[in-house]
């Protein structure tokens, strides 16, 4: 988390085959390692813009009930995933045919579910080691 610096996920969780018709873009990407992943665009009917990397799990708290309005992902509807330790927002889909609210066991041990994480409120670990300065002591 960019907000915090809780570990949400790692990036072999990452999946790159949740595409959706109702991003305004979607790009590739090619993370620290050699890893590819897709990141695609979305507008919520606020006219607010985010960029999001999809997840097939991640350490975040999620609140039911799913909402089936405004999916980003048809077929799916939406629920509020947040950092649980500072509350950033994110998002967690679940298949629209299930009941709007479940448990979180149920929602993890699915494969049909999956997680739409901010990439603004990400923090990789090759950034968050390039913060890591040496003193200039240390350099010979």
């Amino acid at each position: 988390c960019r907000e915090c610096g809780h570990e949400l996920a790692f990036s072999s969780d990452t999946i790159g085959t949740v595409h959706s018709r109702m991003a305004l873009s979607g790009r590739n990407h090619t993370l620290p390692g050699g890893r590819r992943i897709r990141i695609q665009t979305f507008e919520n009917p606020h006219g607010l813009q985010f960029e999001v990397v999809t997840f097939r799990k991640a350490d975040v708290d999620k609140r039911w009930p799913a909402e089936r309005h405004f999916s980003w992902f048809p077929g799916f509807s939406w629920t509020v995933a947040s950092c649980p330790q500072c509350r950033a927002h994110l998002w967690a889909f679940q298949p629209s045919s299930w009941p709007a609210t479940i448990t979180s066991s149920a929602f993890e041990s699915s494969d049909q579910t999956f997680l739409a994480l901010i990439v603004k409120r990400l923090l990789s670990e090759d950034f968050a080691s390039s913060l890591l300065i040496t003193p200039k002591s240390f350099i010979s």
